[in-house]
């Protein structure tokens, strides 16, 4: 397990953030920040479910997001679809992060290990969640 990519989110943490989320909903729509932080929160939960629903907060974000922070956009699809073992899917993420940024260290270990898990044969493929279309960073 890698520290920077297996790390689990108190629950407790998630709660607060699913809260404040919950309430921007309520008041009208939540901001960039707001969706950015429960997306993140998502992604490091213990459940399937979960990541799976932060991993489609972050597509939201990255279609209609700044082209600046698409990189981190980018980078969190890759990490999500690599906790959910949906590997091929991650490559295409890291791929499109480490064309844009060849030198990326999170990149770079990132696609080491997915390949490593990969050969290992600890793959999941979920056809309906999948993302076909070409990924680029600006």
């Amino acid at each position: 397990m890698d520290p920077e990519f297996d790390d689990v989110v108190a629950p407790e943490d998630l709660m607060v953030l699913e809260r404040r989320y919950t309430l921007a909903c309520q008041q009208g729509a939540p901001s960039r920040r707001c969706r950015f932080e429960y997306a993140w929160g998502l992604l490091r939960s213990r459940y399937h479910g979960d990541i799976r629903k932060g991993v489609a907060m972050f597509r939201d974000l990255m279609a209609d997001g700044d082209p600046d922070e698409r990189r981190d956009y980018v980078y969190y699809l890759a990490v999500g679809n690599y906790r959910l073992k949906e590997y091929e899917e991650a490559l295409k993420y890291v791929g499109a992060l480490l064309q844009a940024e060849p030198g990326n260290t999170q990149g770079l270990r990132l696609q080491q290990l997915v390949r490593k898990r990969m050969n290992r044969g600890e793959t999941h493929r979920n056809p309906i969640e999948t993302h076909r279309d070409p990924i680029e960073i600006p």
